[in-house]
């Protein structure tokens, strides 16, 4: 997902399980990106409906040192926002952070919660935005 473009969808190959799959993603996610990525857990449906799944989305981690800085990125923002709005206690969503530049959001889980990929079969072809 571009700020302002439309979104690109691509099949990436995931590793065979004798491989990091954290590696795999950063070869994955941080040409996209353009520096280290940093994980964010979000809610989405991939028909456009409201049957909101688990996904998986990676961003610049970065984003806040770049000048000019970069530019504010809504759909990502938007699938971040659900997922704190319906998880946490928070009153106005404007007062969440807001994700700038590229975001790379995979179809399937990738990541396991706590801080580590989750190993796929090799013939998984995760399709990502």
């Amino acid at each position: 997902m571009q700020p302002g473009q439309q979104n690109e969808l691509r099949p990436v190959h995931l590793p065979e399980i004798d491989r990091s799959i954290v590696w795999a993603l950063r070869e994955i996610v941080e040409p996209i990106t353009g520096d280290r990525m940093a994980h964010v857990p979000v809610l989405t449906d991939f028909l456009d409906g409201v049957d909101y799944q688990p996904a998986d989305m990676f961003v610049n981690a970065r984003w806040h040192h770049y000048d000019p800085p970069l530019p504010r990125n809504e759909a990502a923002t938007i699938l971040y926002r659900r997922h704190v709005l319906l998880n946490q206690e928070v009153a106005d969503p404007e007062e969440l952070p807001w994700i700038a530049g590229p975001a790379v959001l995979f179809k399937h889980r990738v990541w396991d919660g706590n801080g580590n990929g989750l190993m796929l079969e090799a013939s998984d072809e995760t399709p990502m935005r």
